[in-house]
């Protein structure tokens, strides 16, 4: 009988072969991006009012580091800091035309990726996978739940 394996390497090896798939796809297609500022794009794509540290707060990620990949999808003129309306200290970010497009170009390269992996499995057995995984975020609690459970 197997040894039970620590739901970290468990959930830890399929991700990375996720990642790595994308990787190559990105090489082979010459997107100069990883893909966390590929996350960072469909996050200032769903929120119009997204700062910097709402994504460092997200990805749990130190915002020196968020500032440095934001600099770099802004160099690429992906993204626009524009100034809030209430609090001119805070800078907004928002998609450029051409961030649009590269997200919508990686977002159907992901879903290829995607597809080609779990080629074999039946939907019975995906939607089983969703449920556990969905269970077990629940368990821990939200990114924010997380965040401010660790600020106290």
């Amino acid at each position: 009988m197997d040894a039970i394996k620590p739901l970290g390497y468990i959930l830890g090896l399929p991700l990375r072969v996720f990642l790595n798939q994308v990787a190559v796809e990105f090489r082979n297609r010459e997107i100069e991006l990883t893909f966390e500022q590929f996350v960072m794009l469909r996050l200032i794509d769903s929120n119009s009012d997204l700062i910097q540290q709402d994504i460092a707060n997200h990805l749990q990620k130190d915002k020196s580091l968020i500032v440095r990949q934001m600099n770099s999808l802004i160099e690429k003129q992906y993204v626009v800091r524009l100034a809030n309306r209430e609090d001119k200290r805070k800078k907004n970010l928002l998609l450029t035309p051409k961030g649009t497009k590269m997200m919508n170009q990686i977002t159907e390269l992901t879903i290829e990726v995607s597809n080609k992996l779990l080629a074999e499995v039946d939907n019975k057995d995906y939607e089983a996978f969703r449920r556990v995984l969905n269970k077990i975020q629940e368990n821990g609690g939200s990114v924010e739940q997380f965040l401010n459970d660790k600020s106290k």
